[in-house]
């Protein structure tokens, strides 16, 4: 058995259903990053140098908008348990505002060299960061949690030994409760196997 790097994705899952989920990603936070500006200020503000706080509630939203999709597709079995969660949502919202911006109000190079020197002492930065990925993790860290007590502790069992691959089951969900969830796992399956 391969060890699990916590990168796999769902189990069952094609590349291309697996990449047609981080496109779905890409299609969301461009629809909310453009329609809350359009909605609440106007596509103008997305440009290089309009107003920091406005630039900041379309970069909140946007965030929930991101999060909310991936932390679906999480639900589903979609994509992956830890990528889902963390890394494409990340990874999206720090790549396609500013391609859209550079392709829509052209490039900020002067903009682009300002946020990498000396950006760690910049608390701009360190508030742009929080703004872009604060409310998106409260916001999946709320659905699942919804999600887990509407679910209850055998269907979850059964949504991770349908979903997760053994080595990641075996890495990271059945270690953590030292064998418990493993035994929770496999008396759900003789009841069920006793049931037939």
């Amino acid at each position: 058995m391969t060890e699990a790097n916590g990168l796999e994705p769902f189990a069952d899952q094609s590349r291309m259903g697996h990449a047609l989920v981080v496109l779905g990603g890409v299609v969301v936070c461009l629809l909310a990053y453009v329609g809350a500006a359009a909605l609440f200020f106007g596509v103008d503000v997305l440009d290089h140098g309009a107003p920091v706080a406005a630039r900041g509630v379309v970069a909140a939203i946007t965030s929930l908008g991101v999060w909310g999709y991936y932390t679906a597709a999480f639900i589903r079995g979609k994509g992956g348990p830890l990528t889902d969660v963390l890394i494409y949502p990340i990874v999206t919202m720090a790549l396609v505002p500013v391609t859209f911006r550079w392709l829509v109000f052209g490039p900020d190079w002067a903009g682009l060299r300002e946020r990498f020197s000396f950006a760690i002492f910049r608390p701009e930065f360190i508030v742009e960061l929080v703004v872009h990925v604060v409310p998106g993790v409260l916001f999946c860290g709320l659905l699942l949690t919804l999600w887990a007590s509407m679910l209850g502790e055998e269907r979850i069992s059964a949504w991770q030994r349908r979903h997760l691959t053994p080595e990641f089951r075996a890495a990271f969900v059945e270690e953590e409760g030292d064998g418990t969830e493993t035994g929770e796992a496999d008396g759900s399956e003789d009841a069920d196997a006793g049931r037939t």
